[in-house]
């Protein structure tokens, strides 16, 4: 009868560094968590604006905060859509950038939203600069993808309280 010899142990194998065997099996789980993040699933196309409206104004006082003005591109708008989809860029950029001067706060407390008319809602927000203190009133529209964008904001109501002074 015929006997199974049992499989010879490679040892080549068995002779290696356990720290060469370790420096393998880390390099080998870094490609597995590389190719695991790189395969996440991403929604298809830019986002803008909230799904609240207090959302929309929250995420422009944000932007403003780190000057960042795509991202505040990307919530200002009303029913039609982003206005940096009907302006121009030149008009879209400047305005942008007197947003972000006159919105870039220390502090910032929000009101409950409410109905302003026309389907929009309002919210007052309570904002600081340094030494300077004002309110002002945000509306927010819903976009005809549903989403909300800041449609409007009396930005001189912070203008008159001393927000973005220039120096001199």
């Amino acid at each position: 009868m015929y006997k199974a010899e049992p499989p010879a142990l490679d040892k080549s194998f068995a002779s290696q560094r356990p720290e060469f065997i370790r420096e393998n099996i880390v390099k080998k789980l870094a490609a597995v968590i590389v190719l695991a993040l790189g395969c996440r699933t991403v929604p298809a196309g830019p986002m803008f604006g909230s799904p609240t409206p207090r959302g929309a104004v929250e995420q422009m006082l944000a932007a403003a905060k780190a000057q960042d003005l795509q991202a505040i591109t990307a919530v200002f708008g009303d029913e039609s859509g982003l206005v940096r989809d009907r302006e121009s860029r030149e008009t879209v950029e400047q305005r942008a950038v007197i947003i972000a001067c006159i919105l870039k706060a220390d502090t910032q407390r929000i009101s409950e939203p409410m109905a302003a008319g026309n389907g929009r809602v309002s919210m007052n927000v309570d904002l600081t600069q340094g030494a300077n203190s004002g309110s002002t009133r945000f509306e927010a529209a819903r976009a005809k993808d549903g989403r909300w964008l800041v449609a409007n904001m009396d930005l001189p109501a912070l203008q008159n309280k001393g927000f973005c002074k220039r120096p001199g």
